[in-house]
């Protein structure tokens, strides 16, 4: 009897803890996209890339450092950013002070994790969230504390995630 409680709830566990890349990811698309160089529109066709990594952030500085050599050197990858900083002009502030010019999606009423229900991330407030995204299902979350570093293991984690075929 105990070993079939026990599968039981091995198996309950598993399926909860898996149920998060059961379902496919959703993109408010009633957000706001905005960068700091005109040059850089959000172009709608990155909905459409099987691969894609989605930072959600508080819009914090340290958050925001570095993303340009890899959105440079993998443009098979759809880099979206959602930061849910309630002040817009900060996160202006703070993108100007690291020079990222990417589009960000402001969502200061955290419309992106409310229509998505991802399990695994622990209580509020959200410092920074990166998902790896294959087929818009989560496939790995990264959270801040174990995020890789940059920019030689964000670069072996990129490329591990293009091999995913």
């Amino acid at each position: 009897m105990k070993n079939i409680i026990w599968a039981i709830m091995i198996t309950t566990i598993l399926s909860t803890s898996c149920s998060r890349n059961a379902d496919k990811i959703t993109y408010p698309k009633d957000l706001k996209s905005f960068s700091l160089n005109d040059s850089i529109k959000f172009d709608q066709k990155w909905y459409d890339y099987k691969y894609k990594i989605v930072v959600y952030s508080n819009g914090s500085s340290a958050t925001l450092i570095k993303w340009a050599e890899p959105i440079e050197k993998f443009p098979e990858i759809a880099f979206l950013f959602y930061i849910d900083k309630k002040d817009s002009t900060k996160i202006k502030e703070r993108l100007k002070e690291r020079e990222f010019y990417w589009p960000v999606f402001y969502d200061p009423e955290s419309k992106f994790l409310k229509s998505n229900k991802i399990e695994g991330l622990g209580a509020p407030p959200y410092f920074c969230f990166i998902f790896a995204v294959k087929d818009d299902k989560i496939i790995d979350i990264a959270k801040s504390r174990n995020n890789p570093t940059f920019p030689e293991d964000f670069e072996k984690y990129l490329n591990d995630l293009l091999s995913e075929n």
